[in-house]
């Protein structure tokens, strides 16, 4: 009897978790519900839904299903893959935890993802407008992102700001850490680490055929695919192994440096031919090389062919030529010239 009363028990605490995870319209800002990361980490980053925290004049919500926004409620909690924006004039801030929260205003957008019951992660995706996102900065990694077409921001801490807009001819996005760090992946380049003040545009073809990479402030590394290379490495026992591994260029994404990424589909197969090119601040091209998707016989290496100074060039010039004078040539001109001041003076 005490089983069945126990199993009972635990099948009406499923009953009443499921029922809130669903019944958003009864949760209040009194009984929020938060997520701990793990059952060894105590730290609980999330409220297990998204809360509508403040609302300033208007704001909207559209809900997973629905066909109409609705207006936003402050102290509501709202589902997970719900949409949101702010009105003309208005301001919007939803939690996802008690330190996690993300802010839109005057007609800005975000959605979020509808996500299994247990996942742990939380994360909005850029719909239009600017977004401003506040994170806690000891957030551990993998736990929030930011994605939009094109590109995803992973493992944010501390403060940052995106902006989205489709322009009808392409997708234009920013992304700047205000506090904190975070890193940027996308097709064929990364952004491994941004610090506080670094910023850069985004702008993406709707086919996503084309990537241009504008630095707009900071100094960071963006790391660009080079497709893979073949070598070969001679073994102890005199043998040679054939070795094939991926290829990266770092480049220095600075203010007014460019990375241009262009894609081509192939008429036949499925992998991918890129071209990628690299601009200074002045528009000269740095980089360009060309490459196969996972074909190290399909790659181009780097093209452009880095000029020497020409002051350089006189300066070595004029270098060797003196290492190359023996020392008993210089005294011989020494001595040359002091028996021509003798016979100047006579």
């Amino acid at each position: 009897m005490n089983r069945k009363h126990t199993a009972f028990a635990v099948a009406a605490s499923i009953a009443v978790s499921f029922s809130f995870a669903q019944e958003d319209d009864q949760a209040t800002l009194e009984t929020p519900v938060e997520v701990a990361v793990s059952a060894k980490d105590n730290t609980r980053w999330f409220f297990s839904l998204p809360l509508c925290r403040r609302v300033q004049g208007e704001a909207e919500v559209l809900r997973p299903g629905a066909s109409a926004w609705a207006p936003a409620e402050e102290g509501k909690f709202y589902p997970l893959g719900s949409s949101y924006r702010a009105c003309k004039g208005g301001e919007l801030v939803i939690a996802f935890g008690s330190e996690c929260t993300a802010t839109v205003s005057d007609g800005a957008s975000f959605g979020t993802k509808a996500q299994p019951v247990g996942e742990r992660s939380r994360g909005i995706v850029l719909t239009g407008g600017e977004v401003s996102v506040s994170l806690p900065g000891n957030l551990k990694p993998g736990l929030f992102f930011v994605t939009a077409p094109g590109f995803t921001v992973r493992n944010p801490a501390g403060d940052s700001k995106y902006s989205f807009e489709d322009k009808g001819d392409g997708y234009f996005a920013s992304v700047r850490c205000v506090t904190g760090l975070l890193e940027v992946e996308g097709r064929h380049f990364s952004v491994p680490a941004m610090h506080a003040a670094d910023a850069f545009d985004i702008r993406s073809s709707h086919d996503g055929l084309e990537t241009i990479l504008y630095g707009k402030s900071g100094d960071y590394i963006a790391r660009l695919d080079r497709g893979i290379v073949a070598s070969t490495e001679v073994q102890d026992d005199g043998s040679v192994k054939s070795i094939v591994e991926p290829s990266v260029l770092d480049w220095h994404l600075s203010v007014a440096t460019r990375v241009q990424i262009n894609r081509a589909v192939p008429s036949v197969g499925e992998r991918m031919s890129v071209t990628m090119m690299t601009f200074d601040s002045a528009g000269t091209m740095q980089n360009h090389f060309a490459f196969a998707e996972g074909r190290a016989e399909v790659n181009t290496g780097e093209l452009v062919v880095k000029a020497v100074e020409e002051d350089d060039v006189s300066k070595r010039a004029s270098e060797v030529t003196q290492e190359a004078v023996p020392e008993s040539d210089q005294e011989s001109e020494e001595e040359t010239d002091e028996s021509s001041g003798d016979s100047a003076s006579e």
